[in-house]
């Protein structure tokens, strides 16, 4: 299985940190299933596998966009995207349900 990074993503992210993704993601993707409790709020129910440090996620602490945890994202980028709301109404013209 190859799995590949958008070209923007790989500007992103230092050549270094690359390469722990890569590998993490190989390890993961073969071995690691979500199971039990987030390893970050301890409280819901783990749905997700972050490519960075391989922890079992819930959606709370998880950014899809991006495939990290809140723990491997900087502050600055967590505050940012955390509460933005998206109007899909406006930008695709229907309506988002959550």
């Amino acid at each position: 299985m190859i799995i590949t990074m958008n070209e923007d993503l790989k500007q992103w992210i230092s050549v270094e940190e690359q390469a722990d993704i890569s590998k993490t993601l190989q390890i993961q993707v073969k071995n690691k299933k979500p199971k039990g409790k987030c390893d970050i709020c301890r409280v819901h129910l783990a749905k997700f596998i972050c490519l960075k440090c391989g922890d079992s996620v819930c959606s709370s602490c998880f950014f899809t966009m991006v495939g990290l945890c809140q723990n491997c994202l900087s502050k600055e980028t967590i505050e940012k995207w955390k509460n933005k709301k998206t109007d899909w109404k406006k930008i695709l013209d229907v309506d988002w349900v959550d």
